[in-house]
């Protein structure tokens, strides 16, 4: 925190780690010998993953953060917080692995506590949530508050409505957000389950507003919310 008013993020410079670790796996596999089929299927599948990883981040970075540029008026493209935004929990197993394997190396191509943030990732997205949906829930009352006492009723239900998932998910939808998440997940989600994913996905994005310009940013933006 700094004052105690605002929050802050520390950057964990995550394409870098990312790149050492391809570097890394690309080395294992150059070093077994074939024998080791084993080992070799796992590190192919550990270099395809993290290669997907950079790639989505690069593509994160390119189309994406133009897009809630240009919504926004802000500048993205290069926050490394929208990259976070977009980890899903699925890919935690992934680095999880990799901590293991590197840990009975005698080198390490990053520190434990890069592994303990690359590991989080997931988790991390779901914190920007959360403030987000904080964020969005304030703002969102701040749009629709009415003084009257026989209008509150009313304010409830259309709040409900603003911020319910299936609403939050057209909005994720206009930015294409669903499209550019990490992850490992299978195919063929519920529908229910798509739209939670959906709002969880928008509310990360507001958490970033959150957390770089304030809730003042947040309720003059939350009418891409509030219509």
């Amino acid at each position: 925190m700094r004052g105690k008013n605002k929050l802050e993020w520390k950057p964990i410079d995550l394409e870098r780690r990312l790149k050492l670790l391809v570097d890394a796996v690309n080395q294992i596999e150059r070093t077994t010998p074939k024998q080791n089929t084993r080992l070799l299927k796992k590190t192919r599948r550990w270099s395809k993953q993290l290669n997907m990883i950079l790639d989505s981040i690069s593509n994160i970075r390119t189309a994406l953060g133009p897009i809630l540029e240009n919504a926004f008026g802000m500048s993205m493209k290069d926050d490394e917080l929208l990259q976070v935004a977009m980890f899903q929990p699925s890919t935690k197993n992934l680095f999880l692995e990799l901590e293991t394997h590197f840990r009975n190396e005698d080198v390490s191509p990053v520190k434990d506590d890069d592994f303990t943030d690359l590991i989080a990732l997931g988790e991390m997205s779901q914190v920007l949530a959360l403030v987000g949906d904080a964020a969005i829930s304030m703002a969102v009352l701040h749009q629709l508050w009415k003084s009257r006492a026989a209008d509150v009723g009313m304010l409830t239900q259309h709040r409900a409505n603003v911020v319910s998932n299936q609403h939050l998910a057209e909005v994720c939808d206009r930015w294409q957000l669903y499209d550019y998440r990490i992850h490992f997940d299978p195919a063929g989600p519920s529908l229910s389950e798509m739209e939670h994913d959906k709002g969880t996905l928008l509310e990360a994005i507001y958490g970033i507003v959150y957390i770089h310009h304030g809730l003042d940013k947040v309720r003059d933006l939350v009418t891409h919310i509030v219509s």
